[in-house]
């Protein structure tokens, strides 16, 4: 299962789709804005923040976009730090339509399925609930951006444009 074969994919997401899809998982963004933790996703944010100096009793504080996208940095540089985006088996897949749906079409004629990949759909909910969110994000994804690109990775900048 993990051989020679292994082909590793790592989507990137904007940070505010991907905070949107994380409180939808968790039971919707709790009334008061406030970060709290009621999913392993919402754990994993908590997890990595305190390992950066957070503590728990502050997050609580916190506004729940600002846990998320202080996470979500935290995530994308670590993968870089790390060495993990150096494995050559790697490939860097923006979340978006086009890339999504010509990855699974690849796979469906490389290994001859005859099947044609279905339409993939991305949801512009952050963009109509949180549009402040996506000015605040750019920030923590042009430093995540210069610091993959520092390291000789390509950061799908402009895909993610695209993508909400």
């Amino acid at each position: 299962m993990l051989g020679d074969d292994l082909e590793l994919i790592l989507t990137v997401r904007r940070p505010a789709a991907a905070c949107v899809s994380t409180y939808e998982k968790s039971g919707g963004l709790p009334a008061d804005g406030r970060f709290v933790v009621r999913s392993a996703i919402e754990g994993w944010c908590r997890r990595d923040l305190e390992y950066t100096g957070c503590r728990e009793t502050d997050l609580h504080d916190m506004d729940y976009f600002d846990v998320y996208l202080r996470y979500w940095e935290h995530f994308h540089l670590s993968m870089v730090t790390s060495g993990w985006l150096s494995n050559s088996d790697l490939r860097i897949v923006a979340f978006g339509e086009a890339a999504l749906q010509t990855l699974a079409q690849g796979y469906h004629d490389r290994y001859r399925g005859g099947l044609t990949a279905s339409e993939f759909h991305i949801s512009d909910k952050a963009r109509r609930r949180h549009p402040e969110w996506i000015e605040r994000a750019q920030p923590s994804v042009d430093r995540v951006a210069a610091t993959w690109r520092a390291a000789g990775i390509s950061f799908p900048e402009n895909e993610l444009a695209e993508c909400w």
